[in-house]
Order: structure tokens, then sequence, then C-alpha cells
């Protein structure tokens, strides 16, 4: 038996990891230096309703490695594939090794060198091979497949939070701001890029949707965002052509407010999982 572990970040609905017996930990938010258990103490549209009116920009944190120990334990005499956030991104990856190691357990861990649902796309790949039966090399192939399939874009509806957050200058801030540019990102192998500046929203999202189309196939399909339902919800019918015939439904999830911090409201993202 094997038991997939993940950790808050990978954005999984929770009726989704219930379903495949994935165990999500939940990373440390802090604001104005209250911490907050993800998902536990505070909810995605609480968080992204408060964002806009703190002074204090919100800071995260990997899960205690007490809290990774425990889990570990109580899975029991099992095999345990543990995937988390890029190692780029968080900590988190070394917290569970020494979690890991402190726990004497078969952990065997994974850097999915992504975020949100390009995270959590790779730990449900994981867990079907998992509840089949697979064995450990079996489960970890499946993520590794899908690690190489993922696909994780997102349209960004201002750059003051990535000024605010230090991953954007002062300049490019207000340059951006001023001009309405709409940065379109790309996140590949734990590092972020910019594939375009675009003047307008609809137009980004156009741009969005044509990026997706030239994947193919696409065998999953996730709709990420940062308290902008409705939007979301347009996306994902745009894009529903795009999925095979014999995919589940594209699903809408919160962005992690590890990513929320940095790119605040409004930012709406795919994470796809291309066919082949």
């Amino acid at each position: 038996m094997v038991k997939v572990i993940t950790d808050s970040t990978s954005d999984l609905p929770p009726d989704l990891a219930q379903r495949l017996g994935i165990i999500v930990i939940p990373v440390t938010l802090v604001i104005d230096g209250q911490p907050y258990r993800d998902g536990v103490d505070i909810t995605r549209e609480e968080f992204y309703t408060r964002l806009p009116q703190l002074k204090i920009v919100p800071t995260t944190a990997a899960p205690p490695s007490t809290d990774f120990e425990a889990v570990y334990r109580e899975c029991g005499d099992v095999d345990i594939v543990s995937i988390h956030i890029s190692s780029t991104f968080s900590g988190t990856l070394n917290v569970a090794r020494v979690a890991a190691e402190a726990s004497g357990r078969r952990v065997t861990l994974i850097d999915s060198r992504q975020a949100s649902m390009a995270l959590g796309w790779q730990a449900v790949a994981a867990a079907e091979v998992a509840a089949r039966g697979g064995s450990v090399d079996q489960v970890v192939a499946a993520a590794a497949s899908a690690q190489k399939r993922i696909h994780l874009w997102a349209l960004l509806d201002t750059l003051e939070y990535l000024r605010r957050g230090g991953r954007a200058n002062a300049v490019t801030a207000a340059i951006g701001g001023f001009l309405q540019i709409k940065p379109l990102i790309h996140v590949v192998d734990g590092a972020v890029t910019s594939l375009a500046r675009i003047r307008t929203h609809s137009r980004g999202v156009d741009e969005l949707v044509n990026t997706i189309e030239q994947l193919g196939p696409l065998e999953r399909l996730a709709i990420i965002h940062t308290n902008c339902l409705d939007e979301a919800r347009r996306l994902a019918q745009r894009l529903a052509h795009c999925l095979q015939p014999i995919a589940s439904p594209a699903v809408i999830v919160d962005a992690t407010a590890v990513v929320g911090t940095q790119v605040g409201p409004g930012t709406v993202g795919v994470a796809a999982v291309s066919a082949t």
C-alpha cells in the first residue's frame, strides 16, 4: 500500500483529496503577526477579502516539521510518497525531508517543481495509481509523467503585489499600473517567466485561451483564481473543448495564499496536463 501526501499549496479541492485518500498538510500564513493554518484557520475567500486592506504584506511558511512527522507516523507501516511545492518557491520540501528522517517511516519525497494545481495534478496522478494497488515505483512514475506534461499560466490583474512582495521593482510596477499592463506569466521547472505584457484584461484572457488551445487535447484542466470566481467560470467554459472526450470536467479552485500574496486579487490562471 502507498499513501500520497501533499501540502495545501496544491490547491486540491477537498472532495477530490478525500476521494483519493490524499492527505493535505496546511502551510502557515502570517497576517499582521498572527499565524493561520491555510484552509483551517482562514479560508481563501477570507484571505483575499482582507488582502487589499493589509498594510503589511502577509508572509507564508512551511508547515512545522512536527506536523509532517506526526502525519508520517500516523500512516503506519506503509510506503509514503510525499509531493510538495517547488523547492525554488518554499522550504516545505526540506522540512518534509527532516520530518521523514525523524519519523523512521519509508518516505519518498518529490519536488513537484510547480505550485497550485500544477502540483495538485501530480498528487492526483500518483494517488490514482496508489488506489489501484501500484507500487512505490509506479506511483512515483505517475507523478513524474504528469510533471513532464504540466503547464501553468497566470494572468495578473496588477503588478502591485509583485512590487509589494519584492518580486518586481517599483519602476516596473508604476509603469505597469500606468499603462494598465496585465502580465501573463508561465511557471516552468520551478521558475517564473513572463510570456507577455498585455494592455487589457480581456485581451489577456484571449491570449491565455489561445495558448492553452495550442497544447492539443488535455487530460486534466484546472482553472485557478484569486477572488474572481465568475471570471474563472467563464474561462472554464471557453476551455471546455480542449479536454479529451473521456476527461473529467475542469475544476475551479481558489489559488493558494502562497501565490495570492504575490499576485493579488483578480488573477486567473490555468493548470493543464496535456494528453501527450
